[in-house]
């Protein structure tokens, strides 16, 4: 493995590499990912890395994980899975004898052939059970491709509920009525909205507006628990 330096700075100043640097290793081929965990962590804005060593040329390709210092912006669990199939429902889901879009197909990123929820009419919703109240702080949204037609939601609705009965919209403080959100334009391509004021309940349903083809919904939900 060759070395490299992380260098942390507040103040996005010019830094010599030296003060407050972290020496990891790297990677020992082009293709490989090499994980460095920081511990303590990093607190700062901004992260240079200074390569001190390499193999023909110093080129690289990172990603930084992290989260907000005070923040509440994680995942909530469609993607990668800790939201369960079964909290995943919806008003119907497209069915043939081959495939079924089922709403548990909803998450952000959902690769395959049949990798989306896609609805079976026009008066349709996506529902998410959290479980518990969680504070939603921002939503992702994407669309899909079913036999190399694009289908996506354009725009769209949030209604919230603390028992799953009762149900009331993200509301648009500038109109006082129920906020549209500005969803998709293509089929991959994600659109993500913060929600400010956020949201605090156990049930979100996601209800589409309008649409490209069909309605054909991935999202993931981001926040935490509420303090």
């Amino acid at each position: 493995d060759l070395p490299k330096e992380a260098a942390q700075e507040n103040s996005g100043v010019a830094g010599s590499g030296t003060d407050d640097s972290i020496g990891r290793t790297c990677n020992s081929d082009a293709h490989g990912i090499k994980d460095n965990h920081i511990d303590p962590p990093i607190i700062a804005r901004y992260i240079r890395v200074y390569p001190t060593d390499s193999y023909n040329r110093p080129t690289l390709r990172m990603e930084l994980l992290g989260c907000e210092v005070k923040g509440c912006s994680l995942p909530l669990g469609m993607e990668n899975g800790e939201i369960k199939n079964a909290h995943i429902t919806a008003s119907s889901c497209k069915k043939s004898w081959y495939n079924s879009w089922e709403p548990s197909l909803a998450r952000l990123n959902q690769e395959g052939r049949v990798n989306a929820w896609q609805s079976n009419n026009n008066q349709q919703w996506l529902q998410i059970d959290l479980l518990k109240a969680k504070k939603i702080t921002a939503i992702t949204t994407q669309g899909c491709k079913s036999m190399s037609v694009e289908q996506f939601v354009k725009t769209y609705v949030i209604l919230y509920s603390d028992e799953g009965t009762e149900w009331k919209p993200y509301m648009d403080d500038s109109t006082s009525v129920g906020k549209v959100f500005v969803g998709n334009e293509n089929s991959s391509g994600q659109v993500k909205h913060f929600l400010d004021p956020p949201i605090f309940s156990r049930f979100i349903r996601i209800v589409p507006k309008t649409w490209n083809r069909s309605i054909c919904l991935r999202v993931e939900l981001f926040g935490c628990d509420p303090s």
